[in-house]
């Protein structure tokens, strides 16, 4: 004798399998969308812009201890960097490590510290910085590497840096230039805390 299959059977074996192929798409359909998220975010990170978190005082009073920043490495590869950018760069020797500074002097320029001022020459002649982004009566003072009223010029692909809290900040003065193979790329956004969010 043949078995006859009931209808209510094949109905709900039809609804089974309704149901399992609508999930197994939303599955699938997660999984490519997570995967494609982390390679995007994988690339940005990469070539793009990474997220930094500010570690010490050595930026105050423009950044402070734990902030959260985005560094972008793009636009070095087609504009220079300009005096005033704050950069996270690698201090020579010291490779492994990553530093937030401000750039203050540039390839070609002479740069001096004398009477707790920063000069600096170039071929527009010799001027003293103007740094609004310092404490109040904040003094510049030499270092290890860069004695008070000595001017030392900087060659092709050579910056000067200074952290904005000059009492407390390892930079130039200490460590010496920086080649511009060494900076990772310019500080462009402050995005915590949520409070103090700003563009630079």
């Amino acid at each position: 004798m043949k078995k006859i299959s009931r209808p209510s059977q094949q109905v709900s074996d039809s609804n089974e399998e309704l149901k399992k192929t609508p999930f197994k798409a939303l599955l699938a359909e997660i999984i490519e969308t997570v995967s494609m998220s982390f390679i995007v975010l994988l690339l940005i990170f990469t070539l793009i812009a990474v997220p930094e978190k500010v570690d010490g005082a050595s930026m105050e009073p423009t950044l402070y201890d734990k902030e959260r920043v985005l560094v972008e490495k793009v636009s070095k590869h087609f504009k220079p960097y300009r005096r005033g950018d704050i950069v996270v760069l690698h201090p020579p020797g010291h490779e492994q490590k990553e530093y937030v500074k401000r750039i203050v002097a540039l390839p070609g320029e002479d740069i001096k510290i004398f009477n707790c001022k920063v000069y600096v020459s170039n071929s527009d002649g010799k001027f003293e910085l103007e740094e609004k982004y310092l404490f109040t009566d904040q003094c510049t003072t030499s270092g290890t590497r860069f004695r008070d009223g000595r001017s030392l010029h900087l060659e092709e692909n050579e910056f000067f840096v200074l952290g904005d809290n000059r009492d407390v900040s390892q930079d130039s003065r200490i460590f010496g230039i920086v080649q511009s193979e060494a900076i990772v790329g310019k500080v462009v956004f402050r995005f915590w805390p949520i409070s103090d969010i700003m563009f630079f």
